[in-house]
């Protein structure tokens, strides 16, 4: 693959850029060169690290060569951008016109040849281009955002939707198939790296409409300490515009938010839980917030779960809701591989179905459709949905099991369930003794050291004798 970039005087230079796969389907990467020398800093096209970019000048334009026909490119940027592909018969694809940062573009048909253009301050991460139509599945083919969401999930920061929302994505878009929106309160423009795990993350557990991530709202640590810290931060009425706005665009049947006390304390997440359970009271009346009901219209929100809402409480316990559509997992077992995807946070919380933040516990907040059904727990129960999207369900699993009330409709057999048990608790038993061993070694670490100075403060100590001895 050759790289051209036309200067002011209107000069085509170029370079040598070979065009590299992940080594799971190589094979169906095309392999190109040319005789340019390479240029500085373009070898971050095909590290294979979406987190290293090279920023492009206005003008640049990509001219690819491949060794064989090619059917298709995966783009990853690091800022959302408008961009071409030129095809030898003069048709365009454009890219990034639905803003995505993970972007496939397909081609109606395998050319020998194309070329790529750009505009002005493009990042562009990575490029991977595919032979004969097959693409592995870690290649990103986003629709839209939801027209009319089933699902409304708003998490603070990526990976909130499943520390404190478990499984409920992996189970509502991964198996039943339906459709989910992911709102997040927060952007993380000031750490890109985490955008490309959010979006890794929700595609590994069946999310397919492209996530809202761009909140005028900056993630910042200066909100963290305490509610009042982020109202006076962020301001109240403009995050409350946000969630009436969100509502008005998606009409989610459903919504899933915070604890209402910030889950840990956090105010991000104190902000989020209280402006978001007043904006659903308001997205019917067109008298509030009037701009967005006159770009979307209103609308009326079916039902409003908050994690830990003490109020008509449900106990969805995730582990033992297995995925049909990811091999038998369960969705709590899915929502850990989501979460797995967020490796810059070093699992700094846990993802659990215990403790102070269970992520099986939640409350029915707000309904307009009657309250639920004790132990029945599922979230949708009372809302109609299209015939279609209840064939996604698996069958015998009409509701949500719980612990204390597992019926022969929620698994499909004792020793399976007793198997999913015993794989969970397989996993927490590791995830504990990964805990004790981290402990064990830093109080080792810290022994040696201490050791290691008392040691040293005696060599010290008989040095400064010896000489006194000597000047003696």
């Amino acid at each position: 693959m050759s790289f051209f970039r036309q200067d002011s005087a209107g000069i085509l230079s170029g370079f040598w850029l070979p065009l590299r796969s992940r080594t799971a389907f190589r094979r169906n990467v095309c392999h190109v060169s040319c005789d340019a020398q390479p240029g500085k800093g373009f070898g971050k096209l095909h590290d294979e690290n979406a987190n290293t970019c090279y920023q492009l000048t206005g003008g640049t334009r990509l001219k690819i060569q491949p060794e064989s026909a090619v059917s298709g490119i995966y783009c990853i940027f690091q800022m959302p951008c408008e961009w071409k592909v030129i095809l030898p018969d003069g048709s365009v694809k454009n890219g990034g016109a639905d803003g995505f940062i993970h972007e496939y573009v397909a081609f109606d048909r395998s050319v020998d040849a194309f070329e790529m253009e750009f505009p002005d301050g493009a990042r562009f991460g990575e490029l991977y281009a595919f032979a004969d139509g097959r693409i592995p599945d870690w290649v990103q083919v986003w629709e839209p955002p939801c027209e009319k969401a089933d699902l409304m999930v708003v998490p603070t920061h990526a990976d909130d939707e499943y520390l404190w929302f478990g499984g409920a994505i992996p189970y509502y878009a991964g198996e039943l198939g339906y459709n989910v929106q992911v709102v997040y309160l927060t952007n993380h423009n000031n750490a890109r790296y985490r955008c490309h795990e959010l979006l890794d993350g929700l595609w590994t557990v069946g999310v397919r409409h492209y996530p809202v991530m761009n909140s005028p709202f900056l993630d910042d640590k200066a909100v963290k300490s305490s509610y009042k810290s982020a109202k006076e931060y962020y301001g109240y009425e403009k995050v409350l515009a946000f969630q009436v706005e969100m509502l008005r665009r998606f009409s989610p049947r459903v919504v899933l938010g915070h604890d209402i006390g910030g889950e840990y304390g956090h105010g991000a997440h104190q902000i989020n839980a209280r402006t978001l359970l007043e904006a659903v009271t308001l997205t019917s009346d067109p008298a509030s917030f009037p701009e967005s009901a006159e770009k979307y219209g209103t609308c009326t929100v079916e039902k409003c779960y908050l994690h830990l809402w003490k109020e008509n409480p449900i106990e969805v316990t995730w582990s033992r809701i297995p995925l049909s559509r990811f091999g038998g997992k369960s969705s709590f077992d899915v929502a850990y591989e989501g979460y797995a995807c967020h490796k810059s946070q070093g699992m700094i919380h846990l993802l659990q179905e215990e403790g102070p933040n269970d992520c099986r516990l939640f409350g029915l907040a707000y309904t307009t459709v009657g309250s639920d059904t004790p132990g029945k727990n599922d979230m949708f129960e009372q809302i109609d949905m299209p015939a279609g999207e209840e064939e996604g369900q698996p069958e015998g699993d009409s509701a949500v099991s719980t612990e204390t009330d597992v019926s022969e409709s929620d698994v499909r057999s004792d020793d399976s369930a007793e198997q999913r048990e015993e794989a969970t608790g397989r996993s927490t038993v590791f995830s504990r003794f990964t805990l004790v061993i981290a402990a064990v070694l830093t109080v080792l670490l810290i022994v040696i050291v201490t050791v290691r100075m008392i040691i040293l403060r005696q060599q010290i100590l008989i040095i400064k004798r010896k000489k006194q001895a000597q000047r003696q």
